[in-house]
């Protein structure tokens, strides 16, 4: 009998360690999120594999194991899958990017535009900071802020040297922090935000998403009687408003506020010129009613209404005095409301309204 014990109890020893060394493991490096409006979940990293499941922009995954530029993953519903881990987001630069939309959403919008190209949405401004996600070509975006970052060319960013601005001897550039969508497949479900159903293509779903973005990618929606107006002038423009509208015999007209600049890129200005462009009925077509140069206005700028219900607008100066400038339009003139403590300046003269094309 106890042979038989010095034999079984090794033996039942031996079972219980292989059965712990051969037990099923459940892996789990931590939490990750699929960067990329669509992402395939391949069977293996062979160069012989199937695709098993397709992942969208904001879906969680559970992070298994890792080999070389290939991670794998598993999915909510317990897919497991390989994955580029260049498309997925580590949760301290997801934290960023929710923490990022949160502050882009509470900022006054400065204009709205569409990209030109496919661009890349990072947490910074900036070409070598982390990619947050790629919006395709023409996507609506509104702009909330400048910056300005050096420039430097990085390798999923390939351009048109005549497309940069600045010579080799000036390698800064604007940037926008902008809102936008990152659209997903109809059906999808969004890890970030489950309310936002409106479409950019048929049944698409859309995600909210900020981020920095290169300026010049992106080609500002500007009313007809701006873009001509600005154009005309010369002005690069970085900021546009309607600031009311009148009445005219073909309808209701709006009047505009515009802020540009005449210099390069990287510039400490956010913009350097305002203009206002009023609608004259009688002559039916836009004039320019107000110029203002020799600034250094910083964004964001307040688009209300004065005490009479008059358009009003104004912004902080970021060199010299450092002060609020704050301007209402009354009727076509637009006058500068002097505050507390401004110290009044000489008027200078100005030209009569100038006519637009209409």
């Amino acid at each position: 009998m106890k042979r038989k014990l010095l034999v079984a109890v090794p033996l039942l020893c031996l079972v219980g360690v292989a059965a712990w060394f051969f037990r099923p493991k459940h892996e789990y490096l931590g939490d990750a999120y699929i960067s990329e409006r669509s992402v395939t979940l391949w069977s293996s990293v062979a160069q012989v594999r199937e695709p098993i499941d397709t992942l969208h922009y904001g879906d969680r995954v559970d992070v298994m194991s890792r080999r070389n530029d290939s991670v794998k993953v598993r999915t909510v519903s317990g897919v497991i899958g390989w994955v580029d881990s260049r498309l997925l987001l580590e949760p301290a630069l997801w934290q960023r990017s929710v923490k990022l939309l949160n502050s882009a959403k509470a900022m006054l919008v400065q204009a709205r535009g569409r990209t030109k190209v496919q661009t890349n949405l990072r947490v910074e401004p900036g070409r070598t900071a982390p990619r947050l996600y790629q919006f395709g070509r023409g996507v609506p975006l509104e702009i909330v802020a400048r910056a300005v970052a050096d420039w430097v060319q990085v390798g999923d960013e390939r351009e048109n040297p005549r497309e940069n601005p600045n010579d080799a001897h000036e390698k800064k550039e604007d940037w926008f922090l902008v809102c936008g969508l990152a659209t997903r497949p109809p059906g999808e479900a969004s890890a970030r935000s489950s309310e936002s159903n409106t479409t950019t293509q048929p049944g698409d779903q859309t995600v909210p998403i900020a981020g920095w973005v290169v300026a010049r990618f992106v080609e500002l929606d500007l009313p007809d009687p701006v873009r001509e107006g600005m154009a005309s002038a010369n002005v690069r423009p970085i900021a546009w408003f309607e600031l009311n509208r009148v009445a005219s015999p073909s309808g209701d007209k709006p009047q505009y506020l515009v802020a540009g600049t005449r210099s390069g890129e990287g510039q400490a200005c956010d913009f350097t010129t305002l203009r206002v462009y009023t609608w004259n009925p009688k002559r039916t077509r836009y004039e320019t009613a107000f110029i203002e140069n020799n600034l250094c206005g910083q964004m964001p700028i307040r688009v209300d209404k004065g005490p009479k219900g008059e358009p009003e607008f104004r912004f902080r100066q970021i060199e010299g005095a450092k002060e609020e400038r704050v301007y209402r339009l009354m009727q076509t003139v637009v006058r500068r409301v002097r505050e507390p403590g401004d110290v009044p300046r000489r008027p200078r003269a100005t030209s009569s309204a100038k006519a637009l094309k209409r």
